[in-house]
């Protein structure tokens, strides 16, 4: 009985450490946000193609913050490179419609 305790706590220990370990995605969060302020900046929201992209960069950075405070930082961080792609994205449609 005691080897099974004391084989969950170190379990639960490992697990706790591995989560804990992946640093809060903050610079990632920074240049999102400023991809996302440059596509609204461009024009993005009057371009339906690039109003989708802009929508879906502001949701999943959203989500992206809930993660992080849920202490999902790992997960944060792969969402925001996700909303960070559809933000640039949104740049580059609504530039090539006013070009």
């Amino acid at each position: 009985m005691t080897k099974r305790l004391w084989f969950c706590f170190l379990t639960s220990l490992l697990l706790a450490t591995a989560c804990a370990s992946f640093p809060p995605p903050t610079e990632r969060l920074t240049t999102t946000e400023a991809a996302i302020r440059g596509a609204s900046e461009v024009g993005a929201a009057q371009v339906p193609r690039a109003a989708l992209h802009l929508k879906l960069a502001e949701e999943q950075t959203d989500k992206a913050r809930r993660l992080m405070q849920d202490g999902y930082n790992e997960r944060a961080e792969l969402t925001l490179k996700r909303a960070q792609a559809d933000a640039e994205l949104a740049i580059a449609l609504a530039k090539e419609r006013v070009t």
